[in-house]
């Protein structure tokens, strides 16, 4: 495709899907965190032969709250970090945050956490009720998935952004896998083992 043909075809420097140049790079960051989750995923699952002792209703509940308790252990840390950060003596009560700052990136932080966390939950007290046991271990392994990528969201958003849409990825994207499976389990009936 020759360059006047490019410009008619993504105008202003845009690429395919609409999409800049400076996009296309975080674009790829999340592909690679979405193949690195899967590998993950599939490795952890082979490596440990795990099954809950106990399937029904009180083991399952069982092991979501485990499992919530851990992957709430980013917003808690970043509770107590912001706490600490509001008690400096210089920090007057009210006062509106400069942005950018690490207090105001921690508080970022715990919001989109918090948020990305219901999803989690949500999808992950989905799948208990309707995984068999013997996929049982999706549940542990898709929650040590997200606590790995908020804890690279977390360091990325302070130190880099590429590590920060890394994160994100390893974080997000096993969640809306979870949903597609519970919608295909949910309105067609299919089992898929996971």
């Amino acid at each position: 495709m020759d360059t006047a043909t490019a410009q008619r075809k993504w105008p202003q420097g845009r690429g395919p899907f609409g999409f800049s140049r400076k996009t296309w790079p975080f674009i790829k960051v999340l592909v690679a965190s979405s193949v690195s989750g899967l590998v993950f995923f599939v490795s952890t699952k082979h490596m440990i032969p795990w099954q809950p002792e106990s399937w029904d209703a009180a083991g399952r509940l069982a092991l979501i709250t485990k499992c919530a308790i851990v992957a709430l252990l980013p917003v808690v840390l970043a509770v107590i970090i912001v706490t600490a950060q509001r008690l400096r003596p210089d920090r007057k009560v009210g006062r509106i945050v400069e942005p950018y700052t690490s207090l105001d990136i921690n508080t970022r932080l715990i919001r989109n956490t918090t948020e990305q966390f219901v999803l989690l939950l949500v999808g992950l007290s989905g799948l208990s009720a309707y995984v068999t046991k013997s996929d049982a271990l999706s549940i542990p392994v898709l929650t040590a998935l997200f606590l790995i990528g908020r804890t690279l969201f977390w360091f990325g958003y302070h130190h880099n952004t590429f590590l920060r849409a890394y994160g994100f990825g390893l974080t997000f994207y096993p969640t809306v896998v979870v949903y597609c499976w519970l919608m295909i389990r949910m309105v067609f009936g299919i089992y898929i083992p996971i």
